[in-house]
């Protein structure tokens, strides 16, 4: 029987504490490592390896009956792959959504209840109770309009918004968890806002609604191959949203497609996003993979509630970083990332030196012309490589607006990198930046 889903606070700070207490215990005797012998180092490392899965999935577990802030931190990891952790323990966090308690029917009834006055079976013609999806605000059902037209119908939790509400009221308890598996992890307040903001937002259906409105209807033009299920205004309202059934295959089984087909999936991809940031300013900033379907010369794109929209401002900026970047100019490269939070004005010249250096050899593809595939090299090895050498205790995080754009880029990499898509880098950045003038 699935588990009572809790959202008072003194309730969720409780669940949470006995998983962190637990995951902890499993962790616990890795200090002691260093001090064994040599011969038995092997050993040691599997041990502890077998601890970590243990802290994972005592983490994971809570994650997925709490949903809410928490799980939405889960899915963010199962993004990263194996870029930051162990794929093994990744692998958890994306089969995390998968098997997410649902809710149950008199939960189901409820939310119906409260926005039409009607059960599910009086609004469509055939309604499968059974959710094809459960995910860290709502659930996904199939069903059937009258008229015979299939629909995707995404049901919010009842108490989710007062969940969350009390997750953010729980803030050490958050920062715990990502110290837990981050251990050195800097201030990330002002993430932990954005997150918080973001996911408001993802609370309210009627907005979601705009935002797929607005993405279908600036991209048709530009981009047909990209599919946006259309909405159904009269059977949506701010806890439930009715969209356009599509059918595709996941990113998994795009994997076994030819080798051309991947490249030109992968274009389309990179030019999107393109599209999205420098025309629109606004991103789809929610890339697992669950929110993407594909044939083998479209892409279709599901789940809007988490979008950023950036200002105009904040483009240019990020335009002058990456200019920065090409010409390895060391004193506007300084002076835009102190804009953006990114050091501080203590940080010495060599400092910023040897970051231009290791972000300026991610950065090769974007600068070569023809097409090329991305580099063999983990990114967030050489960014790991950087961060050890120096003490991130106490420093602030970057300005929010990087937490969900490193998100929408971190999931554009993983998809191009599961590909080998060999794709232009240079053409629609170019065009995107002569948008902007005098930069």
């Amino acid at each position: 029987m699935a588990k009572k889903f809790v959202s008072n606070r003194l309730g969720r700070f409780a669940e949470l504490g006995k998983s962190l207490t637990k995951a902890t215990g499993h962790l616990a005797l890795d200090k002691l490592g260093d001090t064994i012998h040599k011969a038995a180092q092997k050993k040691t490392e599997v041990e502890n390896f077998h601890r970590k899965a243990m802290a994972a999935k005592e983490i994971i577990k809570s994650m997925g009956e709490l949903k809410g802030a928490l799980m939405k931190l889960g899915q963010m990891l199962s993004i990263t792959e194996d870029l930051i952790i162990p794929p093994e323990i990744s692998k958890l966090f994306t089969e995390l959504q998968k098997n997410a308690p649902s809710m149950n029917d008199r939960e189901l009834d409820q939310v119906f209840k409260e926005s039409f006055n009607k059960l599910p079976e009086e609004l469509f013609l055939d309604f499968n109770r059974v959710p094809m999806a459960a995910a860290s605000i709502g659930q996904v059902h199939k069903a059937t309009l009258h008229d015979g037209t299939h629909v995707a119908v995404k049901v919010q939790y009842p108490k989710i918004v007062k969940a969350i509400k009390n997750d953010f009221e729980n803030l050490e308890s958050l920062k715990k968890v990502v110290a837990l598996i981050f251990p050195k992890v800097p201030n990330i307040d002002s993430y932990l806002f954005e997150l918080k903001r973001s996911l408001a937002e993802e609370c309210d259906y009627h907005k979601e609604r705009e935002s797929i409105n607005f993405f279908r209807e600036s991209s048709f033009e530009k981009f047909p191959q990209v599919k946006i299920p259309k909405t159904y205004e009269e059977l949506s309202s701010g806890t439930i949203l009715t969209l356009e059934f599509m059918e595709g295959e996941d990113f998994i089984k795009t994997k076994s497609y030819d080798q051309q087909t991947r490249d030109s999936l992968g274009q389309l991809l990179y030019d999107y996003h393109n599209f999205c940031f420098y025309e629109l300013r606004c991103l789809h900033t929610d890339p697992q993979y669950g929110n993407f379907l594909f044939t083998r010369d479209t892409i279709i794109l599901l789940d809007f509630g988490s979008v950023r929209t950036f200002n105009k401002e904040f483009v240019e900026d990020y335009i002058v970083l990456l200019k920065s970047i090409e010409d390895k100019d060391l004193e506007r490269y300084r002076e835009v990332l102190l804009k953006f939070g990114f050091f501080e004005e203590y940080d010495t010249d060599d400092l910023f030196a040897n970051h231009l250096e290791m972000v300026h050899e991610l950065y090769i593809p974007y600068i070569q012309t023809g097409k090329h595939t991305i580099p063999k090299v983990n990114p967030i090895d050489l960014v790991k490589g950087f961060v050890d050498k120096i003490d991130l205790k106490g420093r602030r995080s970057p300005r929010e607006e990087f937490l969900l754009l490193d998100r929408a880029h971190l999931g554009l990499y993983t998809k191009l990198r599961g590909w080998t898509a060999a794709i232009d880098w240079v053409e629609t950045k170019v065009q995107g930046w002569e948008l902007y003038e005098n930069l």
